[in-house]
């Protein structure tokens, strides 16, 4: 026999054997149509094939890989050679060609006669605590095709009939492969096994939705090894810290957690705790954020090309997913720092059927300050929060997650210089959120998720006096109290559905309701005047707004995530919403459009273009996030916020372990919000319509970014070019001229290093520069004479400070005031600052103990929080900033165990 085994040619041999086949191609093309007369019972590949070689003169080449799943039965007489080859190998996955005097033997590229196709569906979980992993990417190797896991860890992938290869692979895993013949709709759950090799990788690769290779764009997962590496104030990790570090993205003051993002105001930015808003994301006034790194399992930021499920503000939504808890063991983390300390339990309830997690925190500097404090004089501040989550199977189909949480600020003085005085001040403020969340297989081709939701946020203060005085034939007490609430409460309920038809189609759809019940103030006061344990007087009061704002919401959303062609994939979407409020509609249509170009295997080219509509509003004048800053739903007379942004992005991973890209953008909105001249917020709502003014806004920029996602070392470099502004109209807010935003700052640039040095040591750095925002300063006090014109403002588009009136209707008047000619007429200083952290691991027999040594703003330098024009020694006027936070050490401590 002279078939050749093409795995074991030598090269000399290959170029032999090519040289000939083109000089005999010729001469042999005939002889596929000479005439044979063959008979085989149950024969073999290799007998067949022998039976025509010495029947014809042909040689087959073929490799080691190629059989066939039948044996061959055949009888035929007079039949041409390429009717018998197709005969044969009709219901086999094997092609041939003729090339000179050889038959190559292939496997089918795409068979003919398969038509059928069959779906393989499943979950993907960590193999040791079956913890779902999202974003999961799974790749068929014969038919080029993939597809990731959804938010739940659930995939499905349509395939041909025949021989399947999937390729299972997530950060920090080793790869999962499986082979087998596909010839039924087929579930597949995949167990992780974790790899100890890629432990210091901390960015995170390509996913469904973020990535070089994604349609997506502006959307990037957060890792959270990243944000548990990355050193903050007091050695807190934080998941704002950290996104404030990606491109784009504005930290506002100093060492704060708030977030502007594109040129937008923390409340454009959409944040979602397992699916539900969250109002107020800040403790310690805006310093630090409500989430605890030990509970969350991922985090995804969107910025431009926001998919359609996701409505309800302008700028950015902020995805966070918590840990759904460990079904086989349990685990534990205790951990305690200058600030806070922390513990994270979880384990099964039913092993390998229910699951909890539970994460609980709190600072302690309360305790610690309180025995320092004087006898007379008392301050107090805390803050916790609570996570707690459980987790059940019923069955591969069907599982259900029940989550809470609830977080607190507690602030508290008391003072008391004598037996007959004393006066305090109560202040709480946080969440509460529930939710029950159920996700249902109808088939493998379409999964779906339930949730019911009750979100609560509410800030409460209470102050109070008492004067007592002793006269000579009787006592008497005074006592005086108020009581300040505020809030938001929503009920909600939403049905989201995946639907995956074949693997180049994702389609994504579904509907929520939400009802608001918004409080924007409430105050209770009373007296009480007691004589000799008599009661004189006991009066309650009333004030301000007393009544609550209802409002209803309705949305519904479809995207389509599929592919063109081998080069062009889209991902289109439409989000429709219903805004109900004071008996009045805002019905708002808003398309989504992306689109990836892939150039090559390594460049790729993104566009999109989005519409986002906003209903509620933020009232705050502090630039630190504050308890007493307030949300307001649109109303009749204020419309809602809407935006049009468009992106343009380039990306290349043409170099191994390393990801670069380009994103430029431009966004325009309309009907933001600006507080006119000469008047502010200052925690209350009594006519807010009245202090603000609708106007335009728009920003744009470009943003590099430069990461190296694995190595010992890794990190990323980034650098925006960005402008925002604002305009009014004319005769309203600086007359009507452009100004820029408050946050407006040219140039950004943010350096990440992560370095492993071993098992024991590894190093973590951030070092962040960025040119000064905006401020409004007001220039020497002014003699203006004005009439009786009832305004606030100067004129010539000036204003006036401080906020209130300083005129009277009555008659023209003379008066003295510090004058601004324009808004955000003064340039901050540029600030920069390097934080560095390091983290000393050792193995224990049942765990592993973590010290971090982390230094907060290491050379010192002294940043400008905000300015203020002063005076002097020699009674000059000068600006003069304000630092808030200089260099701080910090040390931690964490037990896994």
């Amino acid at each position: 026999m002279r078939t050749i085994h093409q795995s074991r040619l030598p090269v000399r041999t290959i170029v032999l054997i090519g040289m000939a086949l083109f000089i005999t191609t010729q001469a042999y093309a005939q002889n596929a149509n000479a005439r044979l007369t063959l008979s085989l019972r149950n024969a073999t590949l290799k007998e067949f094939t022998k039976m025509i070689e010495n029947s014809t003169g042909y040689s087959f080449i073929y490799s080691e890989e190629i059989s066939i799943k039948h044996k061959i039965n055949l009888k035929v007489k007079e039949k041409p050679l390429q009717e018998i080859l197709d005969i044969v190998f009709k219901n086999e996955a094997v092609g041939y060609e003729f090339s000179g005097r050889y038959i190559l033997l292939q496997k089918k590229k795409s068979p003919k006669n398969v038509s059928r196709k069959f779906t393989i569906s499943g979950y993907v979980t960590d193999g040791t605590s079956s913890e779902t992993l999202i974003g999961t990417n799974i790749f068929e190797s014969h038919q080029n095709q993939g597809t990731t896991t959804n938010p739940y860890g659930f995939y499905s992938i349509t395939l041909p009939e025949g021989e399947t290869d999937l390729r299972f692979s997530y950060l920090g895993y080793g790869i999962s492969k499986h082979t087998f013949m596909l010839g039924q709709d087929t579930v597949l759950n995949i167990r992780m096994k974790s790899d100890n090799q890629l432990e210091e990788v901390v960015v995170v690769s390509e996913r469904s939705e973020t990535g070089a290779l994604a349609t997506q764009m502006g959307a990037t997962d957060i890792p959270i090894a990243q944000i548990r590496n990355t050193p903050s104030v007091l050695g807190e990790a934080d998941v704002m810290k950290t996104i404030q570090l990606m491109p784009g993205v504005q930290a506002g003051v100093d060492g704060s957690a708030g977030l502007y993002i594109r040129g937008g105001s923390p409340d454009q930015n959409l944040i979602l705790l397992d699916g539900v808003p969250v109002y107020n994301v800040d403790h310690m006034f805006g310093f630090f954020s409500v989430f605890t790194p030990e509970a969350v399992k991922k985090v995804t930021l969107f910025k431009s090309s926001f998919p359609a499920r996701f409505g309800g503000r302008l700028s950015s939504v902020i995805d966070v997913r918590t840990n759904d808890g460990n079904m086989q063991k349990y685990h534990g983390t205790f951990s305690i720092g200058l600030l806070t300390s922390k513990i994270n339990l979880e384990g099964p309830i039913i092993k390998g059927k229910t699951s909890f997690n539970i994460s609980a925190r709190r600072s302690f500097l309360d305790l610690l300050a309180k025995p320092f404090m004087p006898d007379d004089e008392k301050y107090s501040y805390y803050f916790y929060d609570v996570n707690a989550k459980i987790n059940h199977k019923f069955s591969d189909r069907s599982r259900i997650y029940l989550s809470a949480y609830n977080g607190k600020d507690h602030f508290k003085t008391r003072f008391d210089a004598d037996t007959n005085y004393e006066d305090g001040t109560t202040m709480n403020w946080g969440n509460t959120i529930i939710s029950a969340r159920w996700n249902y297989i109808f088939n493998n081709q379409l999964f779906s998720n339930t949730t019911v939701a009750f979100n609560n946020y509410r800030f409460d203060i209470n102050s109070y006096t008492t004067n007592k005085f002793a006269g000579s034939s009787e006592d008497m007490v005074n006592k005086y109290s108020a009581d300040y609430r505020s809030g938001i409460q929503d009920w909600s309920y939403k049905i989201d559905f995946d639907y995956n038809p074949t693997p180049t189609h994702r389609i994504k759809f579904g509907t929520e309701y939400m009802y608001h019940s918004f409080r924007p103030e409430v105050m209770t006061s009373r007296i009480s005047e007691q004589t000799d344990n008599h009661t004189e007087r006991d009066s309650i009061y009333h004030s301000i707004n007393n009544s609550r704002i209802y409002a209803q919401e309705i949305s519904a959303y479809a995207e389509d995530n599929f592919k063109i062609s081998p080069h062009l994939r889209l991902n289109l979407g439409l989000h429709l919403s219903l805004f109900r409020v004071q008996k009045k509609n805002y019905f708002s249509l808003q398309p989504r459009l992306s689109a990836r170009y892939q150039l090559s295997r390594n460049v790729a080219l993104k566009t999109s273009y989005t519409k986002m509509n906003q209903y509620v509003h933020l009232l705050s004048s502090m630039p630190i996030s504050m308890p007493t800053d307030l949300w307001v739903p649109v109303t009749k007379k204020i419309r809602p916020m809407q935006s049009h942004q468009f992106s343009l992005g380039g990306y290349y991973t043409g170099i191994k372990g390393w990801e670069f890209s380009v994103e430029s953008y431009y966004k325009d909105m309309r009907n933001v919000l600006e507080y006119k001249d000469g008047v502010s917020f200052f925690g209350s709502s009594s006519g807010w319509e009245n202090k603000v003014e609708m106007g335009k806004g728009r920003s744009m920029g470009i943003e590099f970014m430069a990461q190296k996602t694995i190595g010992k070392t890794t990190g990323w470099l980034s650098y925006t070019l960005s402008k925002s502004d604002r305009k009014f109209a004319k005769g309203g807010i600086n007359n009507g001229e452009r100004f820029p935003y408050k946050y407006d700052r040219r140039h950004n640039i943010n350096l990440t290093v992560n370095h492993r040095f071993n098992d024991r040591i590894d190093i973590g750095a951030s070092w962040v520069f960025y040119t000064g925002g905006t401020s409004t300063i007001p220039e020497e006090k002014t003699v203006i004479i004005r009439p009786n014109d009832g305004a606030n403002n100067g004129s010539g588009g000036g204003w006036v400070i401080p906020y209130e009136p300083m005129f009277t209707n009555t008659s023209p008047t003379i008066g003295e005031a510090n004058y601004v000619e324009h808004r955000n007429n003064f340039r901050l200083p540029a600030s920069h600052r390097l934080n560095i952290g390091v983290n000393f691991n050792k193995k224990t027999k049942h765990g592993m103990r973590t010290w971090n040594i982390s230094l907060y703003n290491v050379y010192n330098a002294m940043n400008p929080a905000w300015i203020y024009r002063a005076h002097n020694q020699e009674g000059k006027s000068v600006i003069k900033k304000y630092t808030l936070l200089p260099i701080i050490p910090s040390f931690t401590y964490t037990y896994k165990f």
